[in-house]
């Protein structure tokens, strides 16, 4: 008998404290508060692999080109450090142990804007007031509903939307489905490529909690590569014999993404979220790549714990909306446009 059947009675309690807390913030009991600046959050109702990072660097592109100044805020999972801390790229000074790997990768892509790095989200807005934001993306704020927000995103991955649905210990959904209600929006990632509209599947589950849910949809797409002899268009990754390493929520994405490029992935190695590569992994991966006579592949968030590490390649992604642009996204809002 697996452990997780064991601990199936606890999901009810899980799910009894979820609520009674989203109850609370709704009645009042508990308050969300203003951070002085516009809030956009981007979340997700399952543990990992949505896209967040990729959908917040897409966003905050998005509001630079309008001449906004946007600041990230982010917890920094799994971090060493506990003070709250401000990474400015395109070389934030610290490693991916002390700040964190997604607020590192973000920090690396999105150089000038501030990444308040802090698990108290209301004082990092705050932060972002005094240092000259005036619009903050919320990472991964879905449930911290401390913060009151202008926009509330909830992202659904399209080969996984709904997290087996079964709450924790045994699934990866972090609150029932119904919880879609109050988003503003919902964003289905990962789309095919190809496609030019979302499953309807999906839609119509969305539909069914709340009819009048705004729905978009996104695809992810390499944008472009960095090899030791610099960066490349992802187009030469076609043809090229591959080993893929990720340490992602739902890391097969990234070998869909690859072959999508045209790559041929000879081998794979995923590894847990956000996972902290040692000498050992090193030297594994380095031999297994060998034995294919393929090329190491890794992910942003990956290559800032891998780096240095001798030939490897790493490959950007970009999280684009179906609809070309996100005029309609920003619409929600009479705070952005």
């Amino acid at each position: 008998m697996r452990w997780s059947h064991l601990l199936t009675p606890l999901s009810p309690v899980y799910k009894g404290v979820v609520l009674a807390r989203a109850a609370a913030f709704r009645s009042g009991l508990l308050k969300s508060h203003d951070c002085g600046l516009p809030v956009v959050s981007v979340g997700n109702l399952t543990f990992g692999g949505t896209g967040k990072t990729p959908m917040v660097l897409a966003l905050a592109h998005d509001l630079l080109e309008r001449g906004r100044r946007p600041a990230v805020l982010t917890r920094g999972y799994g971090r060493t450090t506990v003070e709250p801390l401000v990474l400015t790229g395109p070389e934030p000074g610290v490693s991916a142990a002390e700040g964190g790997d997604e607020p590192l990768e973000l920090s690396q892509r999105l150089p000038g804007v501030p990444i308040i790095v802090d698990a108290d989200r209301l004082r990092g807005g705050r932060w972002a007031l005094e240092l000259g934001a005036d619009i903050v993306i919320l990472d991964d704020g879905f449930q911290h509903l401390r913060l009151r927000r202008d926009l509330d995103l909830v992202l659904l991955d399209v080969g996984d939307p709904w997290g087996g649905g079964r709450l924790p210990p045994r699934g990866r959904l972090r609150e029932p489905v119904g919880a879609l209600a109050r988003a503003s929006a919902v964003i289905i990632t990962k789309v095919d490529p190809a496609a030019d509209q979302p499953p309807q599947d999906i839609v119509g589950r969305i539909g069914a909690i709340r009819p009048d849910l705004p729905v978009f949809a996104a695809r992810l797409v390499p944008q472009r590569a960095r090899t030791p002899d610099g960066w490349i268009d992802p187009a030469e990754l076609r043809g090229r014999r591959v080993f893929a390493v990720a340490g992602l929520g739902r890391p097969e994405g990234f070998r869909t993404l690859l072959e999508f490029a045209g790559a041929e992935v000879v081998g794979r190695r995923w590894f847990a979220d956000h996972h902290p590569y040692g000498p050992k992994d090193r030297t594994w991966i380095a031999h297994e790549a060998g034995k294919h006579g393929a090329i190491v592949v890794t992910t942003a968030k990956d290559a800032v714990k891998l780096d240095p590490f001798e030939g490897l390649w790493v490959v950007e992604t970009a999280m684009q909306s179906l609809e070309g642009g996100w005029d309609r996204l920003w619409s929600l809002t009479s705070e952005v446009v």
